[in-house]
């Protein structure tokens, strides 16, 4: 037992010798368009996502904010290496796409003060709490641009604005929601209206020194091993 323990810590040790020999995974964290100065804590599903990525890759993960604006000059510039959660119609670009893992959910929140929409295209002409940079275009297949928008800087701050009154319908991520209602802070009678349901990807930067069959390869042995059905459940 004590060789058995003695050789698993020299393992580890080699291990991690071998990934601080190794450039870092450059993980690009979007954060709310830099609200506060410094540093800010990635959130705890990203942080996971991005340091298991990195240790599957061999390599220490150092991850790099940027406000969604700046987001994917950064990956064509190869500032960063890869950014998750979004999709190419999403982000276009000089990019790679990792396979599709991560479940996205993006629903309209109507207050109780109005009829709900039945369907999508109800919302035509109306006015829409959204994310500033954020481009929406499930929804716009449908109502092209027949609505207008009420930018904050991210989809908490959106729901702090409508549950304020400034607007009756809200665009926003499914988990966003769901953590309010679970909490208890969504007034009785709220609506909710799923507008599409994907697996959402990695974009990979072209000049990063990780290839995009690497990073696949990383996301299927964490898919096999069980550790990413447990950094999902995070979001």
């Amino acid at each position: 037992m004590i060789i058995a323990s003695l050789a698993a810590t020299l393992l580890l040790a080699v291990a991690s010798a071998q990934a601080a020999d190794k450039a870092p995974l450059r993980y690009i964290e979007k954060v709310d368009g830099l609200l506060t100065s410094g540093y800010q804590p990635p959130s705890v599903f990203q942080d996971r996502l991005g340091a298991a990525l990195a240790r599957q890759l061999g390599r220490p993960v150092q991850y790099v904010q940027l406000p969604r604006t700046r987001v994917m000059g950064a990956l064509e510039a190869g500032e960063g290496d890869i950014l998750c959660s979004y999709l190419p119609e999403w982000l276009p670009g000089d990019v790679d796409w990792t396979a599709a893992f991560i479940p996205i959910s993006e629903v309209v929140l109507t207050s109780p003060r109005v009829k709900p929409p039945a369907t999508v295209a109800d919302l035509r002409g109306k006015r829409l709490g959204t994310v500033l940079g954020f481009r929406y275009p499930e929804l716009e297949k449908v109502v092209g641009q027949d609505y207008s928008r009420d930018d904050a800087p991210s989809s908490a701050l959106s729901v702090r604005k409508w549950l304020a009154g400034r607007f009756d319908h809200l665009v926003a991520p499914r988990n966003v929601v769901e953590r309010y209602l679970a909490d208890g802070q969504l007034p009785p009678g709220s609506h909710m209206l799923t507008v599409y349901e994907v697996k959402a990807k990695c974009v990979v930067s072209r000049k990063s020194r990780i290839g995009i069959a690497e990073f696949n390869s990383a996301i299927e042995a964490l898919e096999k091993n069980g550790e990413l059905a447990k950094i999902l459940k995070l979001r």
